[in-house]
């Protein structure tokens, strides 16, 4: 990296499993559904929270199975948010700071990840965290990192409940992440010829295309194939 090279490079990051040792997304689905009935009457806790638990595995066996079926992330994407429909924004928030500190979110940062999140930042750089998970699980951790921008899924709420539909104009993974970087480009005069990201999965290649400093963070065969093919830089964690 070039020494003082100021605030028109931006540095973008992939988040699960890039940044942190943990999928958000499927980490905090099953923390919110053992635990969105704790504050209920003993009985309702009981019958309320086994026939949600039944819900949630069999929609998660259904995320699963269409993952598996087509490798769509976009798809899946959209499912998972579509399963917040009726979900009270609150008692969703109030549930993620409790977490971060009973799931040690934080002490799963990748150290490497963590020092060179630290060299852009002394080099006036913007850090932009990229992830399709959704924002309220990623702004914690992007207070603690203290980055410029967190781009991530925004879901819809009417009534103080979610509707299950997804803000984005498209759903953040794949092109849909370029897009936003590139959104965030135009919008703040960030060069992307100069500008670095960073991932672990061959599904953010677009993203890693975006920019001119494309960086693997190994994780994943594919990705890493195609990155030493093309003379990337390469991060193991």
């Amino acid at each position: 990296m070039t020494k003082g090279s100021g605030n028109h490079i931006g540095a973008f990051f992939d988040v699960d499993k890039t940044i942190i040792d943990y999928n958000t997304m499927s980490g905090y689905y099953w923390y919110f559904h053992r635990n969105r009935y704790n504050g209920e009457p003993p009985l309702k806790r009981a019958v309320a929270g086994l026939a949600d638990m039944v819900r949630a595995t069999g929609t998660y066996l259904t995320l699963l199975m269409c993952a598996m079926k087509k490798d769509d992330r976009m798809t899946v994407n959209r499912r998972y948010y579509a399963s917040l429909s009726g979900v009270d924004v609150g008692l969703y928030g109030s549930l993620i700071d409790e977490w971060y500190g009973t799931c040690g979110i934080l002490e799963k940062i990748y150290s490497q990840i963590h020092a060179v999140i630290g060299v852009h930042q002394r080099q006036g750089h913007r850090v932009v965290l990229v992830t399709g998970s959704h924002l309220p699980l990623i702004e914690p951790l992007g207070k603690t990192l203290q980055v410029d921008r967190i781009l991530a899924t925004e879901v819809e709420v009417i009534g103080n409940v979610f509707t299950g539909k997804i803000r984005n104009e498209t759903p953040m993974v794949g092109e849909g992440k370029a897009q936003a970087i590139r959104q965030f480009a135009r919008q703040n005069g960030i060069d992307l010829s100069a500008s670095y990201a960073y991932s672990d999965h061959i599904s953010d290649l677009k993203m890693l295309e975006t920019v001119g400093n494309p960086c693997a963070v190994i994780g994943d065969m594919k990705l890493d194939a195609y990155a030493r093919k093309r003379s990337w830089q390469i991060i193991t964690t």
